[in-house]
């Protein structure tokens, strides 16, 4: 060998030659942070990004592609249902009443969430690593802890609305004024609770975005405020709401058996509002009671595998929230769903020709029986 070598060459392989017998002889153990998982070596002629969620979450491929086919349902769902909520009530006459005005305020806040947090959760979840940042992942947090509290306060007005409305119709009367008050005081209110999400998640150096609290004194207080303002005392007042709402509606006998109906005293499709309004709250607490319970937990993300599956578990849950609303807008409310019609079919000239005869039909029954 060396006498192959060239006299010219000699001088610049020789102390390669040393350097790396060094570094064969005494090689430096790297061991590799609690949490991830090796991953053998990619064989030849695959990419280097390869299998790199298997390398940092632990995530199967199996796993991602149903998360990727699920999340991305419902997130079709959500961002088309709420969006078609928000132009029936613009367009049509017949939905604009001061309660729908609380129904597009919802159905904006799951836009914010389906626009502005799901889809970096599932490049998060999809891609094994957070790439986009520390800002990033601190609005993609805050908007998470926006959109219950802004929620669950435009439930609570609701459910002052609808109490004053059927309980004490005379006393008490929100209009459209004071409707866009109550949903600024909201947003407000949900806006200013969120906001210590942005300074206690981050992206850490390891490309990773938190999916819990940190565990201090910090994220333990935090988590506890948040469940008790955002969450637990609006619960028990809406609860406390329909309880006396339900009453009023339904009146219990003397002898404690028998159960009648006030069907003079509340009309029918107040009482089918009700009905609506409890399906929703009930959906919205149960969807969104495990994601508060977790965060008041806060477990240690020291294996990402568990710490990601319990974070995507409980994230679809309180996401199918988002994408089950509009679908109950549907069913329990006869106007909205005459007002999807007239949206669908404005420009269409058959639409408008049946819709003018029915109109000129009950103008002509109208005038004879006036007559």
């Amino acid at each position: 060998f060396a006498r192959s070598m060239d006299n010219s060459s000699g001088p610049v392989l020789l102390p390669t030659l040393l350097l790396l017998l060094q570094n064969v002889s005494s090689p430096k153990a790297s061991t590799p942070r609690a949490g991830y998982k090796m991953a053998e070596p990619p064989p030849p002629g695959a990419g280097s990004s390869r299998n790199h969620s298997l390398v940092e979450y632990g995530l199967r491929p199996g796993e991602i592609a149903a998360a990727s086919v699920v999340w991305g349902a419902l997130w079709l769902i959500s961002v088309l249902g709420n969006f078609l909520v928000c132009l029936v009530i613009h367009r049509s006459r017949r939905t604009q009443s001061t309660t729908n005005y609380f129904v597009v305020s919802m159905a904006c806040a799951d836009l914010v969430s389906s626009v502005g947090s799901a889809p970096f959760l599932l490049l998060q979840l999809g891609s094994g690593r957070w790439m986009l940042g520390s800002g990033v992942c601190r609005l993609g947090r805050y908007i998470q802890y926006l959109t219950p509290g802004v929620q669950i306060y435009v439930l609570f007005s609701i459910g002052v609305d609808r109490f004053y409305t059927i309980v004490y119709p005379l006393s008490f009367k929100v209009s459209r004024g004071k409707a866009k008050k109550m949903i600024l005081t909201s947003w407000l209110c949900g806006a200013l609770f969120a906001s210590p999400a942005c300074f206690l998640y981050g992206s850490s150096s390891d490309h990773h975005c938190n999916f819990f609290l940190s565990d201090s004194w910090q994220g333990a207080a935090y988590s506890i405020i948040h469940l008790l303002v955002v969450f637990l005392i609006p619960s028990l007042l809406i609860i406390l709401f329909y309880q006396k709402i339900i009453k009023y509606i339904w009146r219990i006998g003397t002898d404690g058996m028998t159960v009648r109906r006030t069907t003079n005293i509340v009309p029918r499709t107040k009482v089918k509002t009700i009905k609506m309004f409890l399906m929703l709250n009930s959906m919205f607490l149960l969807s969104w009671l495990p994601f508060f319970m977790v965060q008041l937990w806060h477990p240690q993300e020291t294996d990402y595998r568990k710490s990601s599956l319990l974070f995507m578990a409980v994230t679809w849950i309180s996401f199918s929230s988002s994408a089950s609303k509009p679908t109950l807008y549907s069913i329990y409310n006869a106007n909205f769903r005459r007002g999807m019609k007239e949206t669908f079919c404005m420009s269409a000239m058959k639409c408008y020709r049946s819709n003018a005869y029915t109109i000129t039909t009950s103008s002509r029954i109208a005038k004879k029986n006036h007559v």
